[in-house]
């Protein structure tokens, strides 16, 4: 896949049609979600796909804003941070492959866990978040413009708002990193809670590494779990566009004596480039 026409592509739909999955859309989407189920540090996630009847009790979602809804995408991860950010790296790779495939997709963090009873919830484990997915209406629905409009989703945060020099703690310019300015580009324009952005990257030009942090910006978000999902969507993006552009490199994590602490952001993870 041109997976930085895809990510372009990509966009949250909130009102399907009744039609089912197509058998061979399901069948590829079954096969890459199986092919390709571990994630960082190996941990590995099951996702599966679970479709509803008419028969069944339609569960409420974003206080109504999705309508037509009746197949979705989950799996369980650890209740803490690096597995969900391992989760929201694994679902989103799902999440364009969908696209790729013209199937249409939404991602969901507040949905009753209960309404899903086929997936087994261990110990120590959660839901973290959902995908829904089927197909869009040909036209964008008002619905679809109307929440749009009001999480501002087409509107994302300038390049010296996310992107730093390591060491100097300064803006990050395309023209400095030109070889992974297409990655960075691709985090910029990814999907996230509220289209909150938590994401900030600082390149260690020493070293040759990019350092993802997180920035909490909603207190709910941060309190469900949602922030660290929107961590690994970025990293997603990043390695997916960087590979694309033949840029080899391996998700690593620095140890607290390893990398520096700064001002409120919490460390996630280092692109070590190779």
């Amino acid at each position: 896949m041109n997976i930085i026409e895809t990510i372009k592509k990509r966009k949250s739909c909130r009102t399907f049609t009744p039609a089912a999955l197509k058998p061979d859309d399901k069948k590829d989407l079954e096969s890459y979600i199986v092919e390709n189920n571990t994630g960082l540090e190996n941990e590995v996630i099951n996702f599966r796909i679970i479709g509803k009847t008419d028969a069944d009790k339609q569960m409420k979602l974003d206080y109504g804003m999705i309508k037509g809804q009746h197949t979705y995408i989950l799996g369980t991860s650890k209740s803490s941070i690096d597995s969900r950010v391992n989760y929201g790296y694994l679902m989103e790779k799902v999440v364009l492959k969908a696209t790729e495939i013209n199937i249409s997709t939404c991602w969901v963090g507040y949905f009753d866990k209960t309404y899903f009873n086929e997936a087994l919830i261990e110990n120590g484990s959660e839901i973290p978040s959902i995908i829904i997915i089927g197909y869009s209406e040909d036209k964008q629905s008002y619905l679809d413009k109307y929440v749009r409009f009001l999480v501002n989703a087409s509107k994302r945060q300038s390049w010296e708002k996310m992107f730093f020099n390591y060491k100097l703690k300064t803006p990050l310019s395309p023209e400095y990193v030109k070889k992974y300015s297409d990655s960075l580009e691709m985090v910029r324009l990814a999907p996230s809670s509220g289209n909150t952005q938590p994401w900030r990257v600082f390149f260690d030009d020493v070293n040759n590494e990019f350092h993802f942090f997180k920035k909490p910006i909603s207190k709910k978000y941060e309190a469900r779990g949602l922030h660290d999902i929107d961590m690994g969507i970025a990293l997603s993006h990043f390695e997916l566009t960087s590979l694309y552009n033949n840029l080899s490199g391996r998700w690593i994590k620095l140890t607290n004596e390893n990398i520096a602490s700064i001002d409120d952001l919490q460390y996630i993870r280092t692109w070590k480039c190779e």
